[in-house]
């Protein structure tokens, strides 16, 4: 893609996408979206729920990065959901993959848009962008033009899971899915919403927050 040499470990290629169909069925005495037809590990278990029938519906995707040969060219605007689940899971640079915490400090350095990133407190937020670590965060300034137009560097001392970025459905006639909201998010403690959720990006919440630099 034309100003960039560096495929972020975050970003979706085009074979990995999937399209799989979506659908309300019953469980648990309600109904609840599913892929049709649904398949061991589509659901996340949230934080504390006693079983997976209270979980959140993932969206489906391949990892095809290691595979060069079948994964397709890459969508710089599309996230890959399990890579970006991983990075905010295990703290991974959204550029290398590689660990993102400096392991002198133990801080996390995490450069930020107002597009991706909600405050909470004083020193605290929450976002669905993963950390970059700070070997390639001058890679990321100079080949993200997202990054150069709207960029705050801070380093993180702690972060805790907080919910999902996701799409929202509720069941038709036929108990077809209808959108009814686009990038919403959804909190762990809103059990309300789990069962008409299809999660695209983990969100975490951000704590000792500090801005690096001007």
């Amino acid at each position: 893609m034309t100003g960039y040499t560096t495929i972020p470990y975050t970003i979706a290629f085009a074979n990995e996408l999937v399209k799989d169909p979506i659908a309300f069925e019953p469980c648990a005495g309600r109904l609840r979206l599913a892929y049709q037809p649904s398949q061991p590990g589509d659901w996340i278990k949230p934080p504390g729920a006693e079983s997976w029938e209270l979980g959140i519906l993932r969206a489906r995707v391949r990892d095809l990065r290691n595979k060069p040969d079948q994964r397709g060219s890459e969508r710089m605007r599309k996230l890959n959901a399990r890579r970006q689940w991983r990075c905010m899971d295990k703290l991974l640079c959204q550029v290398c993959g590689s660990p993102a915490m400096d392991p002198k400090t133990r801080l996390i350095p995490w450069p930020l848009t107002k597009t991706v990133f909600e405050r909470t407190g004083l020193d605290s937020g929450r976002t669905n962008a993963p950390p970059t670590c700070w070997s390639c965060i001058p890679k990321a300034l100079e080949e993200c033009p997202m990054l150069r137009a709207d960029f705050t560097l801070y380093t993180v001392r702690a972060v805790e899971s907080a919910g999902v970025l996701a799409d929202l459905y509720r069941p038709g006639i036929f108990h077809e899915p209808v959108l009814t909201a686009h990038n919403a998010f959804v909190s762990w403690d809103a059990p309300q919403y789990h069962p008409r959720t299809l999660a695209v990006a983990k969100v975490l919440e951000l704590h000792g927050m500090k801005q690096v630099g001007p």
